[in-house]
């Protein structure tokens, strides 16, 4: 029998010399056929096994020092111990197997990567949740590893989630000055604000509750009466007069009890580590992966789960304790510039800074691009590569964004320094924007508390051909299409004005310009609440787009090349919702009018295209472009041609 995974050097007791991390069970829960026994292609069919990874981790060795409070949860012998959830599907027979590990980091313990690539479910014991079922017909085995601590365990499956043990000091229980936000859209006259960890005390005393109308308004203070806690974990208020459904309500209070959250990185990089060894865990029991050894692991995760790829990056636990890299490649998708707020005393991994809620979480500051720079505002010099560089433990990374991303998610700081100049990117990184697409997209479009239609413009077929070209990169060391991505240089980053930006005057035809951007300033996150400096602020741009307001830069898909109608990332609340500021991470669809409008600009579609087949035919040159330049795989370019010829109504 093959010794037990051990991650790190050995030692015969636990101090800075013992194994960073161990494996010591790994329970199998279920295995089931997946996809109702469906077959795909020369791979076969497809098994799901549910198990849990029963973890322990040495807070003492030099690659866990930096996760916050690890050494405030030891038990007695020293180790950290937790339980992580692990979902894997791959190809039940061995030789349909592509040796292709694909992690699909799990968002708010779902699979985002399943419904963005395969346009499937979470229903993966389903024939239909296999959806186009690309990366099946790969032979590649997905993992899902549970990593947020405050998802809870799923023994179905269907979730993934994390138990991560509470951090103390001896008995005593660690408490301290927390902040909780809550937009409730909803104009009920009673609200309840749901607190991540509990509070110390259930006195109003050393508590405030504060309202605004905007992330830059000025807060009013409500009185005790005003609200109440209802338990530990709950405050309950009243809606004041003279605020709408949109207000900004922001709760600070004493809580008690973090987690030690910063171990979903460590999960990430240890179960990981032991799949692809294909070794036993400490019990002696089979890797299930020990048939099909991954030869080459790639990571990949959807809006949250891509900011935390890369910050795993940053903090440098892409460097396997045993020595090498952890992922050989590595796909955030829709992360912008921003990092995530996970390794901190008291974390919220779920949490998100936007231009109107929760617009000063924890996450966004430098470093922002891959590249090790000096940043013009802060002074500091940094880069997300830069433990990786130093450790030779980068992977091959391709950055992906949608138009959003720009306004809500500070995209160009990704590839300039907040001063308006460029940033080389490293020669391991692509950087490509989803021209004109939403942060995720839909395929029945809706208004919701927005002002307009939000986006369903595809974003699976270009995501399907760069996780080939990365797949190719990472294990072939075939170079993928160069960067698709709005740079300075070329005149394609613009300040976020709409006559800077070139966006058509649509305000007539109902589609209204922004008047806003998710601002970006120095922060100290020391102080509660967080202290902006106002006078220090990065410089913000967007994309220049064309005639029709489409982004003239990225991969421009036939939805946008070959419109029927305007596509944006941005999108608007609509009265009685804090209008005017963006509506979340929706993008807008203002449909291109049929025949010539007085007071609309565009050009009609009676003037674009004089029958189907011209539509068609212009559709099928696009995709055809796109299949030749790598960014579009056979089978969805004939899809684009098949739909334009007999799905689409055209005059």
């Amino acid at each position: 029998m093959a010794a037990p995974l051990l991650l790190g050097a050995c030692a015969s007791h636990l101090d800075a010399g013992a194994p960073a991390a161990q494996v010591e069970r790994f329970d199998i829960i279920s295995r089931t056929p997946a996809f109702g026994g469906a077959r795909f292609d020369e791979a076969g069919d497809y098994e799901t096994i549910v198990a849990v990874a029963h973890m322990r981790i040495n807070p003492r060795h030099p690659a866990n020092r930096g996760i916050v409070d690890l050494d405030k949860a030891a038990a007695p012998d020293g180790w950290v111990r937790y339980a992580s959830d692990v979902v894997i599907l791959r190809p039940r027979a061995p030789a349909g197997a592509s040796r292709v590990l694909l992690l699909d980091v799990p968002n708010r313990g779902g699979k985002l990567l399943q419904q963005m690539v395969n346009e499937g479910s979470y229903a993966i014991g389903t024939p239909a949740g296999a959806g186009t079922g690309y990366t099946m017909r790969r032979g590649h085995t997905l993992v899902w590893i549970g990593w947020q601590g405050d998802v809870k365990p799923d023994p179905s499956g269907r979730f993934a989630g994390a138990a991560l043990p509470l951090a103390s000091i001896g008995a005593q229980p660690i408490t301290g000055q927390r902040i909780e936000e809550a937009v409730f859209d909803d104009i009920k006259p009673v609200g309840s604000i749901a607190l991540a960890y509990p509070a110390a005390s259930l006195s109003q005393e050393g508590a405030l509750l504060t309202v605004r109308t905007s992330a830059m308004a000025a807060p009013q203070r409500l009185p005790a009466d005003a609200w109440r806690y209802t338990s530990a974990n709950t405050v309950e208020l009243t809606s004041p007069k003279g605020y709408d459904a949109g207000a900004i309500y922001q709760f600070q209070y004493e809580a008690r009890d973090p987690k030690v959250m910063g171990l979903g990185f460590a999960a990430l990089r240890d179960v990981t580590s032991y799949l692809k060894s294909g070794e036993p865990d400490a019990a002696g029991q089979a890797n299930p992966l020990a048939d099909i050894k991954p030869a080459v692991t790639i990571a990949a995760g959807v809006s949250q789960s891509g900011r935390v790829l890369r910050d795993l990056i940053w903090q440098g636990f892409n460097a396997d304790p045993r020595g090498g890299r952890v992922f050989d490649g590595v796909m955030p998708i829709i992360a912008g510039s921003r990092k995530s707020f996970v390794n901190a005393r008291f974390a919220e991994p779920g949490r998100n800074a936007t231009q109107h809620a929760e617009h000063l979480t924890p996450g966004d500051q430098f470093p922002f691009s891959y590249a090790v720079t000096t940043d013009p505002v802060s002074g500091r010099t940094d880069g997300i590569f830069a433990r990786c560089t130093a450790s030779h433990t980068c992977p091959k990374l391709m950055h992906v964004d949608s138009s959003t991303e720009f306004w809500q998610g500070r995209a160009s700081l990704v590839t300039g320094d907040g001063a308006g100049r460029d940033i080389a990117l490293p020669a391991e990184v692509r950087a490509y924007l989803m021209s004109s697409t939403q942060h995720t997209y839909t395929t029945a479009p809706s208004m919701g508390i927005c002002k307009n239609f939000n986006n369903p413009a595809s974003q699976a077929p270009l995501l399907r051909a760069l996780l080939e070209r990365l797949v190719g990169w990472s294990r072939d060391g075939k170079a993928p299409p160069a960067s698709r991505y709005p740079r300075h240089a070329d005149g394609m980053l613009v300040a976020p004005e709409r006559g800077a930006v070139g966006f058509p005057d649509l305000a007539a035809a109902g589609l209204v310009f922004p008047a806003v951007i998710n601002e970006l300033a120095q922060v100290d996150y020391a102080a509660v609440p967080p202290r902006v400096d106002a006078a220090r602020r990065y410089q913000l741009f967007v994309p220049m787009t064309d005639l029709d307001g489409h982004d003239l830069a990225g991969i421009r898909s036939p939805d946008v090349a070959v419109p029927l109608a305007t596509y944006t990332g941005w999108n608007l609340r609509r009265g009685g919702f804090a209008e005017g500021q963006l509506c979340g991470l929706n993008g807008s669809m203002l449909a291109l009018p049929a025949t010539p409008k007085p007071a609309d600009p565009r050009q009609a579609i009676s003037q674009r295209y004089r029958s189907r087949l011209e539509y068609a035919k212009a559709v099928a040159l696009s995709a055809r472009e796109l299949r030749d330049q790598g960014l579009l795989l056979d089978d969805d370019a004939n899809r684009y041609i098949e739909r334009a010829k007999g799905e689409l109504r055209v005059p």
